[in-house]
């Protein structure tokens, strides 16, 4: 079952993105919006700001969002994880996010 995280406009967010243990990088993107990266693997780092997140195998990144002030309340997107395997490496189907 998919968690449904509620998000109002204008407000910012912070989430914990980890790979809990593919055997390939997962490249994460939520929603087109740019992200801040505060800490990896636990340490906090220098912030910086990006529109994806790659994680390799057990590595954690946290990272705040703020939804724009002109998404309505109610709406919904995507928090999509894209894996790094190759398409002759089973995933033929073209079927690689969630």
């Amino acid at each position: 079952m998919r968690e449904v995280v509620p998000v109002s406009p204008g407000k910012t967010y912070k989430f914990r993105l980890m790979n809990g243990g593919a055997h390939y990088g997962l490249r994460i993107n939520i929603a087109d919006l740019n992200m801040t990266i505060l800490a990896a693997d636990s340490e906090s780092v220098e912030p910086v700001v990006v529109n994806e997140v790659f994680l390799h195998t057990a590595e954690r990144f946290d990272v705040e969002i703020t939804i724009p002030n002109d998404w309505v309340e109610g709406d919904s997107f995507w928090i999509r994880a894209d894996s790094t395997e190759s398409f002759y490496q089973g995933y033929q189907n073209g079927i690689r996010s969630i």
